[in-house]
């Protein structure tokens, strides 16, 4: 997943947020709702707010990931130096 995508997913469930929010606010104000209908929706609001923050977490990894540099490849035997190997002694000494 990308980072875009990532976003994309956290917007949108955070819109779904606003919208658990504005039915919690009708039910606390008495319209049509009840204590037990108002528990369900922080509930919900809840495990928004998580699905939100793996959302951005993992718009966070992506993004560090695409912008980490790559590692050059360890010394192959063309690159290392004539006089020796690792480990014997240095002929020039």
């Amino acid at each position: 997943m990308t980072t875009d995508d990532s976003l994309t997913r956290a917007e949108e469930l955070l819109a779904r947020v606003e919208a658990v929010r504005a039915e919690l606010e009708l039910v606390s104000q008495g319209e049509g709702g009840s204590p037990e209908r108002a528990i369900e929706l922080l509930g919900e609001l809840s495990e928004l707010a998580k699905a939100v923050e793996e959302e951005l977490t993992k718009a966070q990894r992506a993004s560090e990931l695409e912008a980490a540099p790559t590692e050059p490849a360890p010394p192959g035997e063309e690159d290392r130096p004539a006089y020796g190997r690792p480990g014997e002694a240095d002929a020039q000494s």
